[in-house]
């Protein structure tokens, strides 16, 4: 009996799950771009500029015909993936198959893929022309900064509105405009009482200790202290963003393709694999907008 019960003591107990670490889940920046299937190596996105009428002075005029801009901009393919390995050894130890866990660990990591993708394109220089072949900057593009480094306070988010009205964006009807920012960036405005007191707006904007909208800015929130952030810091300044409805254009050429297959070249091994193909671009200067703040 006594040797029964020392031989149950040494007996590890493993769980039935595997925990998997706090991480982004899901694409962010999804609901806010405009999604096109690609098929070639490079996709050509065509948009059309302003159009300008003339004034008709006097009877039986001739025809003066009117320029218009064709904007095409260069989409080039990037291609992504993620292989990991499963030895058999390890399942066996763990009593769990991670097969499922680790699929979807690969599935993270692409949905962090699809918003570094967006977000990189924001401030990229973009090709344009008929053999979009000329870069234009982002300033160029008539993409604009709002520098916030000294706080963002509910007078930069002003700023930043008054920077959309301006460049003539969402001034005839509603425009749906989302703002990226990290943890730093929330506690900011949650300080600020224009934006979370009943005194100034009728709108329920706290919710669970959070806020979701600011200035009339869907807030989407990125993680700011990890390795690797979505939003980058240089020198201590954090490059946040501000995007219109329609700003942002990803040419998807292959949607996220996951496969479990063994392993015959390595002893009881199967890989977990994910491959994922998707361009990004910007799509009008003047609808992306860089607001800096400190990290």
């Amino acid at each position: 009996m006594a040797m029964e019960a020392i031989d149950n003591a040494l007996i590890t107990q493993f769980s039935d799950q595997v925990h998997v670490a706090a991480q982004q889940s899901k694409a962010r920046l999804r609901p806010y771009v405009t999604m096109k299937q690609m098929k070639g190596d490079i996709f050509a996105y065509d948009g059309l500029g302003l159009a300008e009428a003339s004034e008709i002075i006097g009877r039986h005029q001739a025809v003066v015909f009117s320029d218009i801009d064709h904007n095409r901009r260069k989409i080039s393919r990037r291609r992504f993936a993620l292989v990991l390995p499963i030895d058999a050894s390890d399942v066996r130890g763990a009593l769990v198959n991670p097969q499922s866990e680790y699929a979807m660990a690969c599935a993270r990591a692409m949905e962090r893929v699809f918003d570094r993708v967006v977000y990189e394109a924001m401030f990229a220089s973009v090709y344009t022309g008929r053999d979009m072949d000329t870069a234009v900057t982002f300033a160029n593009d008539g993409g604009d900064t709002v520098t916030a480094t000294g706080g963002l306070t509910y007078e930069k988010l002003l700023e930043l509105r008054q920077s959309f009205i301006d460049d003539e964006v969402g001034n005839e009807s509603p425009v749906s405009i989302s703002m990226g920012i990290s943890g730093d960036e929330h506690t900011a405005l949650m300080k600020e009482t224009e934006l979370i007191s009943g005194d100034y707006s009728r709108q329920y904007v706290v919710e669970g200790g959070e806020i979701q909208k600011a200035a009339g800015f869907n807030l989407v929130k990125f993680a700011g202290g990890i390795t690797r952030p979505i939003l980058t810091v240089a020198a201590g300044v954090r490059s946040c963003f501000a995007l219109a409805q329609g700003g942002m254009c990803v040419g998807m050429s292959k949607e996220m393709e996951l496969s479990i297959d063994k392993r015959a070249d390595l002893h009881e091994t199967t890989q977990v694999a994910i491959v994922f193909e998707l361009g990004a671009v910007r799509t009008e200067g003047v609808l992306v907008k860089k607001v800096t703040t400190t990290d």
